[in-house]
């Protein structure tokens, strides 16, 4: 052929080919049936929310709910409906006759579903715009609802056929090839969507929230423990996947570690305040379904998107929600007693040294044990807290007749969350523990989970007791018999949990380190030591208050490590850089804070007083050695590699102590007339109704036994007093100021009592946000000719603004006023504190142990009753 001729070819072949309609592959044909899915599925949940809100306005608000001649109600508009990726899938072309008439049918059955939908919601709207449920009383809402229901799962049905009858087209053109990295990696992800997707179909979201429901969490149970072995096996980076596909990768794992956490959170969180509604479970359906749609399936369609210049691969489409109006069927009332914790002694064993390092996992699943025993401590404290504010409350109710003049008793357990998704994982992971290692860790484990399990049954059945009103029967004998369980369990546990903790301390020590002259493991070891001088000297401490010793302990040896540590920070360090304490990454300050700390634990040691009956001397000691001390060596823990194990907090025993019930039958002894009287009777009676707002610095610098500790003393002093008309507001200020207690009634001690418990110091100061904070809060709340008073509570000066001093002086004009409280060893000498003071026409006050029980009072009774 002459060059001419070819070259002529070439030209009318081009031409030729730019005229012709270009086919799509196979898989961009199927990809748009899944993009109609994926559209249908976005009107299908604006829909759902907007029900929800209409629900939760028409049948949950009103106190009557078919009383609805009043009730106005308000139903956005849908919108049309868009028909777009509809159309677009019946003109794919990528098929054959066959294959696109069989996906087209079902599509076109799909398409008239949610037609009808669009239609049924749009006859709800129109119903709600011209007030018809005030004629009818809602039954034609419920009409409609009740179609909405049943479309919605016609619509997943449908969803679920189409897509299967995709996958197999798919399959037919693209077979699966394990050899192939990018199909072996989309059925990887496709496998997880699909246990994601089996655990969605057994749930409901229920409009009627009100109802108690039996959340099915054996289920979620089964879906952690399998998640879990898909993360352990989970392929960051497979060989053979070119970026930028390689690089979703990490986003789909992060995005299931997501939904981990978000299961664990909700096995957790299934308690008894959450059977009593359809709420936990509602919140848990709309939260995975949001993590799968967004997250988890958005990760997979990026990489399917960056695949597309090496292999076409199939998108997977959204999931849709279902709802149900029927009632769920309530969990079964356990009327009984709680039954004893199943007690078994630990499996003894002998340690034999390792030849070789610990794997990773093995020293992830020892820290495990560490902090699940540290997570149970802190639930434990909260029941602690609880039952410690419940029982002087209770004891005014031993009389029948007194009792059935007072209002209800009641003991109130929401906030304890045992854990259970921690105790599960543990029990599967516990394999990379050595037997017979972990036949005596996961017996102990078991042990210490049915404690809490006792404590938590205990409660429930407290809780019961008092709804109930079994104690106008039973003169308190089942309360005191609890109350004397729980004293007998917390220090049980205890025991036990030390046991625990030796043994993983064993197990972890018998493997050599990857390097003994790393300088996480020489600082680590170092830090180890010291904190257990520390332990020793705080156990010295709780002998010395249950009368097993005579004498508080020698700190001489903690004193010499804190000091050892110090001296040889830089060489223990070497080689670990220092971020200063502005970057949480830095080793240099947890390493530094743990042995400037246990200096000081000598002065708060030495500082313990006896226990007395309305004292808690250990709390102190307790409180500096968690916050000050473990808080640290744990931070330093987690910064470090694999090398440093975590450590366990201790409990404060004596934060409940059961005290005898007083004995009705036993004549009232008169006590003798003092002829010292004080300064204002211990009473608010003949005084104007408190609106306090409490300003708290929990900066911390006011860790010390004579600051935070101190004034919750002073807080305490006032709590017995206050009257329902009372009402008291906590804020606090660290870094950033926040309303930790909302006003409450003086009715509900044991709440006030619960969040001043829970103050910790962190954090820098803030005085003057906390200052703009108290009075909105004060002036929000505002009791007309009441005692409406700031008590601000601080260890130190802070500059005030000029706008601050200005806001002062004008609320004093609505008769708002501020006292200062100083607290710590010397008087704090603030001018500014000082000064403000005078403007909110209050008064100065250095807080001492001599004066903390009564100046708050004082602060009480300020304004007389007009």
């Amino acid at each position: 052929m002459q060059p001419y001729v070819y070259f002529l070819f070439l030209i009318f072949a081009s031409g030729w080919a730019a005229g012709q309609p270009v086919r799509e592959t196979p898989q961009q044909s199927l990809n748009r049936y899944v993009a109609f899915l994926n559209q249908s599925a976005d009107e299908l949940a604006g829909r759902f929310q907007l029900l929800q809100g209409y629900y939760a306005a028409a049948y949950v608000a009103p106190s009557q709910p078919h009383q609805t001649s009043t009730l106005l109600l308000r139903l956005p508009s849908s919108g049309p409906l868009n028909d777009y990726s509809y159309q677009q899938a019946l003109v794919s072309d990528g098929l054959t006759p066959a294959e696109k008439q069989r996906l087209t049918s079902t599509t076109e059955s799909l398409w008239g579903c949610l037609a009808k939908l669009d239609q049924t919601a749009k006859a709800l709207e129109t119903y709600v715009r011209l007030n018809d449920y005030q004629r009818d009383n809602l039954r034609q809402s419920d009409v409609l609802i009740g179609q909405m229901q049943s479309l919605f799962v016609q619509f997943a049905q449908e969803r679920a056929v189409l897509m299967s009858q995709i996958r197999r087209v798919y399959r037919r053109y693209q077979p699966l090839l394990n050899t192939d990295v990018y199909l072996a990696t989309e059925d990887g992800m496709d496998r997880i969507l699909h246990s994601q997707q089996q655990l969605l179909d057994t749930l409901t979201f229920y409009l009627r929230t009100s109802d108690p429901s039996d959340w099915p969490v054996e289920l979620v149970q089964q879906s952690i423990l399998a998640d879990a072995k898909v993360l352990d096996s989970f392929d960051n980076n497979p060989l053979g996947i070119a970026y930028p596909a390689s690089g979703t990768i990490v986003p789909f794992r992060v995005a299931l570690q997501s939904i981990q956490q978000l299961k664990r959170d909700a096995v957790d969180g299934y308690t008894v305040a959450a059977r009593q509604s359809s709420e936990h479970g509602n919140a848990f359906y709309r939260a995975l379904l949001m993590h799968y749609n967004q997250d988890l399936l958005a990760a997979r369609d990026g990489f399917v998107n960056y695949s597309v210049s090496t292999k076409r691969l199939l998108h997977s489409p959204k999931l849709t929600p279902v709802f149900s109006l029927a009632k769920p069927t309530p969990s079964a009332k356990n009327s009984g007693q709680t039954p004893a914790f199943r007690d078994m002694e630990p499996v003894v064993f002998t340690i034999k040294p390792a030849t070789s390092p610990a794997l990773k996992t093995t020293v992830q699943v020892l820290s495990g044990y560490i902090e699940f025993i540290n997570e149970s401590l802190r639930q434990m404290h909260r029941i602690q807290l609880l039952i410690r504010n419940y029982q002087p409350t209770a004891e005014r109710y031993r009389n029948p007749a007194d009792a059935a003049k007072r209002a209800p008793l009641t003991y109130t357990y929401n906030e304890v969350i045992l854990p259970v998704s921690a105790h599960q994982l543990l029990l599967t992971t516990s394999r990379s523990i050595p037997m017979p290692y972990r036949a005596s860790v996961t017996g102990q484990l078991d042990v210490l989970f049915s404690m809490l399990t006792e404590m938590d049954g205990l409660s429930t059945e407290l809780v019961r007791y008092t709804t109930e009103k079994q104690y106008l029967q039973d003169q308190l004998h089942r309360s005191d018999a609890i109350l004397d369980r729980y004293a007998d369990l917390f220090d049980l546990f205890d025991q036990k949990k030390e046991r625990l903790y030796t043994d993983i301390r064993r197990i972890y020590e018998s493997y050599p380190p990857a390097s003994r002259t790393s300088a996480w493991y020489v600082s680590g070891r170092a830090l180890l030591a010291t904190i257990d001088r520390d332990r020793e000297a705080l156990f010295g401490v709780k002998r010395y208050l249950k009368a097993q010793s005579d004498h508080l302990p020698a700190m001489d040896s903690v004193t010499a490590h804190a000091r050892t540590l110090i001296a040889d920070e830089y060489a223990n360090l070497n080689g670990l850089k220092r971020y200063g304490r502005s970057n949480g990454l830095c080793p240099y300050s947890p390493y530094e804070d743990v042995a400037e700390n246990s200096l000081r634990f000598e002065k708060v040691v030495a500082a313990v007083k006896p226990v007395t009956s309305s004292t808690n001397p250990f709390e102190s000691a307790y409180y500096f050695y968690n916050n000050e001390l473990i808080y640290q060596y744990n931070k330093f823990s987690e910064l470090a590699p694999a090398d440093v194990l975590p450590t366990i907090n201790q409990p404060d025993l004596f934060v409940f102590r059961r005290q005898p019930p007083i004995d009705s039958e036993k004549p009232v002894v008169q006590p003798v007339e003092s002829t010292v009287q004080p300064s204002k009777p211990e009473s608010l009676a003949g005084y104007a109704p408190n609106n306090m707002i409490l300003l708290l610095d929990v900066s911390s610098s006011m860790s010390s036994p004579d600051k935070l500790p101190l004034l919750k003393q002073s807080i305490k002093s006032l709590l017995t007093l206050l009257r329902p008309e009372d009402q008291v507001s906590i804020v606090v200020y660290s870094g950033k100021a926040r309303v930790a207690l909302k006003p409450t009634s003086g009715a509900n001690m044991a709440e006030i009592s619960r969040v001043v418990d829970e103050l910790k110091s962190d954090g820098d100061t803030d005085g003057n946000k906390g200052i703009q904070l108290a009075y909105k809060t004060a002036n929000k709340h505002y009791i007309e000719a009441g005692n409406n008073r700031i008590v601000l509570a601080t260890d130190g000066e802070f500059d005030i603004s000029d706008d601050v001093q200005a806001s002062v002086a004008e609320n004093t004009q609505r008769a708002i006023f501020l006292t200062v409280f100083t607290f710590g060893k010397a008087e704090v000498n603030g001018r500014n504190l000082r000064k403000i003071a005078r403007s909110g026409q209050g008064n100065y006050i250095h807080i001492t142990p001599s004066n903390a029980a009564q100046q708050l009072i004082l602060e009480a009774q300020a304004t007389k009753m007009p």
